[in-house]
């Protein structure tokens, strides 16, 4: 539903819309005898409707994840909670800081929020324009290769165009490495200098600081001189700033042999921030040692996970930013591969241009443009509405970071299935990898969650993963999701 197709009769939009903002953002406007005091008369409920139907087409604007802030208001203006300026000012600002500061529209906490709502509005309906009016996608899973329409692979596709940081789990040998390997080499693009936009790197358990992944300066080098000793990950950082209209791949292999905090803190801030200030502080890095490096947009990383004695557990910070997917080869695999003497030829290279539409289709849903209808995003809200009631009892309900990304998985999965496009499936797929990866525990601590979950999660992936937790949590009294 668009903006324009409910506005009154005689209005403008670009006033419609400013009218509906301030509906909800301009908490000194006050409702007289039910009506709002504007020149728009329209029932409160409809004015919230067109509000959400907004929010899901434009800027990053994720109706899910205000419900709390919008239905303050809704209450306000029907008539069943007192006005409150206090209250009114906090969910206003809640709203603005959370919209406003991830568009980078200059504004501070306590500031007149109404300018800056309209440089707002003004990118929702670029975006919204943007999204409409959209060439037919060339990156569309029906157009690639045929060992990338696996169920694995799509989810592990769909994962990077909703965020560029997925994490591969799974025992040793299952394939992990291959399938992100093989993707990167279909999407190869060579630079100038025959250097390939991909990089594979093995983690050692020596990896204590950032040093093996971003190299460090050495004064003793270059006669005492000193020179800045670059890595393999520096220097693919580097020529991803140089070709910004290519992705580039990343792939950390055993990420885990090493505490990932330790080596990879410096990504874990930088890969949430998009914008020209995302700089990576380097000492001694670059001419005259300015130290500064700009943190690429194309960057893709793509860590895989061995689960045995020797590795470390993720902290819930890694597991927040990331797609977390199990990697279970089926029994057919498996025997598959006894029938094989080799392993699978080469998977040939995309045709000119696939690799930057794989990269223009992630940027567009980076970016927030949105292609489910209001419908998806009621039944998304709803089902994690439910998660967090129950998650939240244990202290493992999740942020709005994860509202945000649950959301643009959707949307990359609309786009890159094209006419196959189920939203269960996607949900399911995102409850078991947004959200149960967290969940670990002793029989006292989950036990009655997994229980709760069980009867919330009926899609094929999340209720046979709950069922195995909860089977090991009375085997051993303790689960974990890997």
């Amino acid at each position: 539903m668009d903006a324009a197709e409910v506005k009154p009769v005689g209005v403008s939009e670009d006033a419609y819309i400013l009218e509906l903002t301030k509906l909800f953002f301009a908490t000194g406007s006050r409702y007289k005898d039910g009506q709002f005091s504007g020149a728009i008369d329209y029932d409160y409920k409809s004015r919230i409707d067109d509000l959400i139907a907004l929010c899901n087409r434009g800027c990053k604007m994720r109706a899910g994840s205000l419900t709390t802030a919008f239905k303050y208001f809704a209450d306000v203006y029907a008539g069943k909670l007192e006005f409150d300026y206090s209250v009114a000012e906090f969910m206003r600002n809640l709203i603005a800081s959370q919209l406003i500061a991830e568009e980078g529209i200059d504004y501070e906490q306590g500031d007149d929020v109404l300018p800056a709502m309209h440089q707002l509005i003004d990118l929702a309906a670029k975006n919204s324009s943007k999204a409409s009016s959209r060439e037919k996608r060339t990156f569309q899973l029906n157009n690639l290769p045929a060992e990338f329409k696996t169920d694995f692979s799509r989810r592990y596709i769909t994962s990077l165009l909703a965020k560029p940081f997925v994490i591969l789990a799974g025992n040793s040998g299952t394939g992990k490495t291959r399938i992100s390997k093989r993707f990167a080499k279909y999407l190869e693009v060579l630079d100038e200098d025959g250097e390939p936009n991909w990089l594979l790197v093995p983690v050692g358990a020596d990896w204590t600081d950032n040093t093996k992944v971003l190299g460090f300066f050495n004064p003793i080098a270059d006669g005492g001189k000193g020179a800045y000793e670059e890595t393999g990950i520096l220097r693919l950082i580097e020529r991803a700033n140089a070709n910004p209209e290519v992705p580039y791949f990343l792939i950390l292999d055993e990420m885990n042999l090493s505490h990932v905090e330790r080596y990879f803190s410096d990504f874990l801030s930088h890969m949430e921030t998009i914008g020209e200030d995302n700089l990576i502080v380097l000492d001694g890095y670059g001419d005259g040692g300015a130290g500064r490096l700009p943190y690429p947009q194309n960057l893709f990383v793509v860590g895989t996970v061995n689960i045995d004695e020797t590795t470390y557990m993720f902290s819930p910070k890694v597991l927040d930013r990331a797609n977390v997917i199990e990697f279970k080869p089926s029994k057919a695999e498996v025997l598959a591969g006894f029938k094989a003497i080799e392993d699978a030829p080469d998977v040939a290279v995309a045709a000119s241009g696939v690799p930057q539409a794989f990269l223009r289709l992630a940027k567009d849903i980076w970016e927030g443009a949105n292609y489910i209808s209001e419908d998806d995003a009621n039944a998304i809200f709803e089902k994690f509405g439910k998660l967090y009631e129950e998650l939240e009892k244990c202290g493992y309900e999740f942020a709005f970071r994860t509202v945000r990304e649950v959301r643009m998985y959707v949307n990359a999965a609309h786009e890159l299935d094209g006419e196959n496009y189920e939203l269960e499936r996607s949900v399911d797929e995102q409850i078991v990898q947004k959200v149960l990866p967290k969940l670990h525990g002793n029989k006292r601590e989950i036990g009655n969650l997994l229980k709760s979950l069980k009867d919330i999660c009926d899609g094929e992936l999340s209720s046979v993963k709950i069922s195995q937790m909860a089977a090991k949590l009375d085997n051993v009294q303790y689960a974990s999701f890997i």
